[in-house]
């Protein structure tokens, strides 16, 4: 029996919140909220089942956006005449955006949708949904000028002031189209159903031979997993083997600073929104897992900084998925959307369960933090850990590597374990493929800006027609015969005052084997070395020329003196690794600046995330 109330009670609750969901989608008002009122009119004739969810509206929802773009004009982009100019420029803003940029900013900003759920709900994977969120609200602040995450949300949300106006129609209408609907449906398909089954001859089954029916066909959900199968014939999962004795206990956290008090707390991290260790991006990196925990360890001295350490421990169904969530994980940290965090290195532990590594990020503030996170897998187990120094430089890369360790030799006898440790060994690897392309520079790999507290914003890499990286004395073009692939991107700080020549610019191509590319980075060195001789008023000084096996990187600072008074400095170098080729300009602004220590590490990565990208190619990923 559905309960008209509690439908009434849901549309005049939920109603608003959809329509400004669908108006960002669109822009346009009118295909929203004939949308929205459509979505509701078949969620009456579903309510039974609609309202079974934990969130109906997550059933409505879908329906709505696809209404809206189905209804929305041909147009590219739907602007109204009249708008008030802030919203004017919101909806301008999305309208740059790709699609699902866009719908993943929407269901982050607006929707309070986790990023596990948005993902299921769009149909991406969960590594899709996060690098395409990020590049949504890196875009999305570009375009819009503003600065921080909170601005992001406060400008959208903002949007909703004006739709207080809207009129709707009253809940029993919407009931009684439903209701007509839901008529039609059924003698519409008692007619096909009987024409196909007597046609046929056939009836459903399952494998068990009972009959189905199309809704438990529909709804039921798909419990299988991987492993050995029960005496029914059918899959089972691993026997859930993790608990919270499996976890490090607080006297294997102490090594990090003995002569401190440590107080320890644990839970299945299902309270508030899940984002418990910096750089999270979920609740759980495996929500399809068998069991989870969070402990934190936190520590106090007199007069000292607090030490803060967390692990996080969960079980998959099978080793294959444990891998898949080690591997989140790793993204997680690899290209860490903390704000203004900068991945200082990357690094391969050996000797620790089935794979190990650890992530060193540095955090800005007053005071900065140093996070070293670990990630180690042993069978169908992952525990990951982080220790956020708070104002401490010192390097714990060996304490974590020696902690990951002691948390895997705490798991790797549970059900589903699998190697245990033995003495672990650090070594510097790649960095994890991470942004879109994986092969160009992400924020993450930026350091921050002196005396500038705001965070660098990324624009969306685009075919490389200009190439703002180059200098007037190489003027390289990656739009020439045998480059393939060109992009470009830049790297801004919105709202921080910055000059506007201010940025920091990356262009990349493919060409079509390594002697090519080599040849196409000897060609840029040699117009540098040439470029004094034939232009007195710039002088051009080399600050870096690195081989490597697969490739090598070059850098110069060149000085253009404009007038007697005035100069222009910057900063450019190229990189390449196999037949990947990058260049990278900089233009210094005064006081925003960075060191040539700082660009050269830009520099580094940049020809890390080629190399990063081609290992990927070689090893068939």
């Amino acid at each position: 029996m559905k309960d008209p109330d509690a439908f009434d009670a849901f549309y005049k609750d939920a109603r608003s919140r959809l329509l400004l969901q669908t108006y960002l989608l669109t822009g346009d008002l009118p295909a929203a909220r004939s949308a929205v009122r459509e979505a509701f009119t078949v969620a009456w004739h579903h309510w039974s089942k609609v309202s079974s969810r934990p969130e109906p509206e997550s059933e409505v929802r879908p329906r709505a956006w696809v209404h809206a773009q189905r209804r929305h004009t041909a147009r590219v982009w739907h602007r109204e005449k009249g708008l008030d100019p802030e919203v004017a420029a919101t909806l301008e803003a999305l309208g740059e955006l790709g699609s699902t940029p866009r719908r993943l900013l929407i269901l982050a900003e607006v929707g309070g949708v986790g990023l596990h759920d948005s993902a299921r709900e769009i149909g991406v994977t969960l590594e899709e949904a996060a690098r395409h969120l990020a590049i949504g609200r890196a875009e999305y602040a570009v375009q819009r000028g503003v600065g921080t995450p909170e601005e992001v949300e406060a400008t959208l949300v903002a949007v909703g002031a004006g739709l207080g106006d809207v009129r709707w129609p009253r809940p029993s209408i919407l009931r009684r189209a439903g209701t007509r609907r839901r008529r039609l449906h059924t003698v519409g398909g008692i007619a096909v159903a009987t024409v196909a089954v007597v046609a046929s001859g056939a009836v459903v089954h399952d494998s068990a031979g009972t009959p189905t029916s199309l809704e438990r066909s529909v709804d039921r959900p798909d419990t299988s997993v991987s492993g050995e199968p029960d005496d029914s014939g059918s899959p089972s999962a691993p026997p859930t083997g993790l608990t919270t004795d499996d976890l490090l206990a607080t006297t294997a956290v102490e090594q990090l600073a003995s002569d401190r008090t440590w107080t320890t707390q644990t839970n299945n991290n299902t309270d508030g929104d899940g984002l418990v260790l910096p750089c999270q991006q979920s609740r759980y990196a495996d929500p399809e897992g068998l069991a989870g925990f969070v402990r934190t360890f936190s520590s106090s001295a007199a007069g000292a900084q607090p030490i803060v350490a967390y692990q996080a421990a969960e079980q998959s169904r099978s080793d294959a998925e444990a891998a898949t969530t080690y591997e989140t994980w790793s993204t997680w940290f690899g290209g860490c959307t903390l704000p203004r965090a900068q991945l200082v290195g990357t690094y391969a532990v050996t000797g620790v369960g089935d794979a190990a590594r650890i992530f060193v990020l540095q955090v800005p503030g007053e005071p900065s933090s140093l996070l070293t996170a670990g990630i180690a897998r042993t069978g169908s187990l992952t525990s990951t850990l982080m220790v956020n120094a708070v104002g401490a430089g010192d390097d714990v890369r060996t304490q974590v590597s020696g902690l990951l360790a002691a948390a895997v030799d705490g798991m790797c006898e549970a059900p589903g374990g699998g190697t245990c440790a033995a003495e672990p060994v650090v070594e510097p690897t790649l960095p994890v493929l991470v942004g879109d392309p994986a092969f160009m520079l992400s924020e993450v790999d930026l350091p921050t800006v002196p005396g500038v507290d705001a965070p660098w914003v990324g624009t969306r890499a685009q075919a490389a027609e200009a190439n703002d990286a180059a200098t007037l004395c190489d003027q390289t073009s990656f739009v020439v015969p045998g480059v393939a692939d060109p992009l470009t991107r830049t790297f801004l700080v919105p709202d921080a005052g910055l000059p506007d020549q201010f940025g920091l610019t990356q262009t990349t191509g493919r060409l079509s084997d390594a002697q090519v590319a080599d040849g196409f980075v000897g060609q840029v060195s040699d117009e540098m070395a040439a470029c004094e001789a034939e232009d007195l008023a710039t002088a051009v000084e080399v600050i870096d020329g690195t081989e490597y096996d697969d490739g090598r990187t070059a850098a110069w600072s060149v000085t253009v003196r404009v007038t007697e008074e005035s100069t222009v400095e910057f900063v450019m170098g190229v990189a390449r690794s196999g037949n990947l080729v990058s260049q990278i300009g900089f233009v210094r602004s005064g006081d925003a600046d960075l060191t040539t220590e700082q660009f050269l590490s830009v520099l580094q990565r940049s020809r890390d995330r080629l190399a990063a990208a081609n290992a990927a190619v070689a090893a068939g990923g």
